[in-house]
């Protein structure tokens, strides 16, 4: 009965001590901060906060909470981030999907989202509450990491604002495919 005992304990003590060891991390759980930035951003859409439906409204980060129907054609969102933080708001102006820009093709005339802040940070997830819609105006600069944008603010808006941008803080939009919203004359 005492070896019983005894063994009983000492298989209770092992287990325990095999519990308590340290758990090696598998190679393939690694975070980085690109991997976190990117997953904010994937997991999130944008809405349009301020100037609704219009070329120069601002985005923010949201969580979906309803698509569209039949009898309702407006996203119900929850802001996440940005100057309307906690708002529940119903819209069409969604933003559903976007890719890094980076190592993508861009031609000049494709539509962009844009970081307002610009961060020369690549992944600096405390400045993703402001996006605007841009046009890609030259991508002559890109070998150096910079992409120039044209910002129009209506459809006949023949010179808009320009600026540079770094690779990193513009992404395509894949969902739904927006085209520019100037009308040319040609």
């Amino acid at each position: 009965m005492k070896k019983l005992v005894s063994l009983l304990l000492i298989c209770c003590v092992a287990f325990a001590v095999a519990g308590c060891r340290h758990k090696k991390e598998s190679p393939y759980n690694r975070t980085d901060d690109k991997q976190d930035y990117e997953r904010l951003l994937n997991t999130h859409v944008f809405a349009a906060c301020q100037n609704i439906m219009k070329p120069y409204a601002l985005y923010s980060l949201a969580t979906l909470n309803k698509r569209p129907t039949e009898k309702d054609p407006y996203y119900k969102i929850t802001f996440v981030n940005g100057p309307c933080k906690g708002k529940v708001l119903f819209t069409k102006d969604v933003i559903l999907k976007t890719e890094p820009l980076e190592g993508g093709a861009v031609t000049k005339g494709t539509v962009v989202l844009r970081n307002y802040w610009n961060p020369s940070n690549p992944y600096d997830k405390e400045k993703t509450d402001r996006w605007h819609k841009a046009v890609v105006s030259s991508t002559a600069r890109m070998d150096k990491g910079i992409i120039d944008l044209e910002f129009p603010r209506d459809k006949n808006d023949f010179m808009p604002a320009r600026e540079g941008a770094y690779l990193h803080n513009v992404r395509f939009i894949t969902q739904p495919e927006i085209k520019d919203v100037r009308t040319f004359l040609f």
